[in-house]
C-alpha cells in the first residue's frame, strides 16, 4: 500500500475520519491504530497497522467489512459529503483482490473451454466490482450479477 498521507495533507473530512478510527481503536484490546494511505475519489483508505492488525479482516475479510461498514455509518453522521472509508489491516485487501482476479481469470478461461456460465459465491459489492474490472476487456466472455444481498453472486458467461 502506498505511503502515510502527511497529516499537515489531510482535509477535515479526513482528518474527522481518521480520528473517528482512532477512537474505535482506542476501545479495542488490540494493538492497531489507523493510518491514512491514499484518497482515490470520494475513498479514503485507512490501513490499520500494529502487532495484532492480522486479527481484523476474520474469514474472507467479514469482520473488516463489518467494521467498515459500522465505520462509515458513523461517519456520515460526522462529515457532510461524500467521504467513505476503505479500511485495509496488514495488506489484505491487495491480497484478496489478487486472488479474486486469479479467480476470475482461471474461471473465465473455464468458461470458454466449456462454453458454459460459472457462478461464483456470493461476494460483496466491492470484491464484485474486482471480478467485473478484471474481465471487462475480455471479448470471449461477459459477467453480470444476479441474486438478492447478501447471497449476490457473478455469473460469467460466454459472449455470443
Amino acid at each position: 500500500m502506498s505511503e502515510p498521507i502527511d497529516d499537515e495533507a489531510l482535509s477535515e473530512q479526513q482528518r474527522i475520519a481518521l480520528q473517528l478510527m482512532h477512537e474505535i481503536c482506542d476501545r479495542l484490546p488490540h494493538d492497531v491504530r489507523p493510518v491514512g494511505r491514499e484518497m482515490q475519489g470520494c475513498y479514503f483508505y485507512v490501513e490499520l497497522v500494529g502487532e495484532d492488525a492480522q486479527r481484523f479482516w476474520g474469514h474472507a475479510g467479514k469482520s473488516l467489512d463489518a467494521l467498515q461498514f459500522i465505520a462509515n455509518n458513523i461517519l456520515v453522521r460526522r462529515v457532510h459529503g461524500e467521504l467513505r472509508l476503505v479500511l485495509d489491516a496488514d495488506g489484505y485487501r491487495e491480497r484478496r483482490a489478487a486472488a479474486l482476479r486469479a479467480r476470475a481469470l482461471e474461471l473465465a478461461q473455464e468458461v470458454k473451454a466449456m462454453n458454459q456460465e460459472a457462478e461464483l459465491e456470493p461476494l460483496p459489492p466491492h470484491e464484485r466490482r474486482i471480478i467485473h474490472k478484471a474481465l471487462a476487456d475480455d471479448p470471449d466472455v461477459r459477467t453480470y450479477s444476479e441474486g438478492e444481498e447478501p447471497d449476490r453472486r457473478i455469473i460469467i458467461s460466454p459472449r455470443e
